[in-house]
């Protein structure tokens, strides 16, 4: 939203004075006073503000917006609890304090972060939680998206193929994650997930779902690949056409940086002890397999 700047000040009259050797020139006759640099700035910060709150409440409006917003959150306040109790920010606190020290001489305070470290931390597993719990109801467009694809199929026979067997481990992955996180809850018996290896036995095998998704994406994005350069071979002349294909290529690049994020991570989850993944990087990579879209999402509330 342009913001309509403030109209110059019309009262003063327009009349050159003589400046007065020797005295003091009077601040009255033109500068604005610093009331009213004040009174525009905090107009000008609530203009902003007002603006900011408006496009964040249309990014919020839908679930799927909501849901990013979690993540990000989670995401970001993982990665900065991490960095906070990273060596080189540690050395980087303990030779400010001692350059404060030698200036104003006082006694050395030790730097205590760990409660504010532990805070972030706890914020980035509530929005994980928040996010478990939104996923509950994720079966209903998982069996949507799957009806979708039985009643109007792709084209291409191979991408039919694919997109069914991502619906088909989307589908095992929700139901093993929902069963397993309501278990944990006490919604559900763990007698019946204990048989069967137990809640994180479950959260593992749900993963390993998910993995599967990405595993097939990437076949996705390289069939998508090749059936984007057989029409290419032809000239493209309409500009709308262009434009549509570009928007394509862009879509196509978003998710390929997406799954290329998830991959490591999600193969780390997948096993017990892991393949070797810093945790402490696990909030990096999160926030740059989301960036791009939520980028796209804020982006897209500047436009109505």
């Amino acid at each position: 939203m342009a913001e309509t700047e403030n109209p110059p000040d019309s009262s003063a009259p327009a009349v050159a004075e003589t400046p007065n050797v020797g005295k003091s020139a009077s601040p009255a006759g033109g500068s604005p006073s610093s009331l009213d640099v004040a009174q525009r700035q905090l107009l000008e910060a609530l203009r902003a503000t007002d603006v900011t709150i408006g496009r964040l409440d249309k990014l919020m409006s839908s679930a799927y917006g909501q849901e990013r917003v979690f993540a990000v959150t989670g995401y970001l306040t993982h990665a900065l609890h991490h960095l906070l109790a990273s060596a080189p920010w540690i050395a980087l606190q303990t030779r400010l304090g001692l350059l404060a020290r030698l200036r104003s001489k006082a006694k050395p305070v030790a730097p205590n972060s760990t409660p504010s470290q532990s805070r972030l931390l706890a914020l980035s597993a509530l929005m994980s939680e928040t996010r478990y719990s939104l996923r509950l109801l994720g079966l209903f467009p998982l069996w949507t998206w799957g009806s979708a694809t039985l009643k109007s199929p792709p084209s291409d026979r191979i991408l039919y193929a694919l997109t069914l067997l991502q619906v088909a481990v989307n589908m095992i992955y929700q139901a093993l994650e929902n069963a397993g996180f309501l278990a944990s809850k006490g919604v559900i018996s763990k007698k019946f997930i204990d048989r069967w290896g137990g809640i994180d036995k479950w959260y593992i095998w749900s993963t390993r779902a998910w993995f599967g998704h990405i595993f097939f994406q990437f076949f996705v994005l390289w069939r998508e690949h090749v059936l984007r350069k057989k029409r290419m071979s032809g000239e493209v002349s309409e500009e709308k056409k262009k434009e549509a294909l570009k928007a394509e290529v862009r879509a196509w690049k978003k998710s390929l940086v997406n799954n290329t994020c998830w991959a490591p991570l999600c193969l780390h989850w997948c096993f017990e002890k892991g393949i070797g993944f810093p945790d402490s990087l696990s909030g990096v990579v999160s926030f740059m397999a989301a960036g791009w879209g939520v980028y796209d999402l804020w982006t897209a509330t500047a436009q109505s």
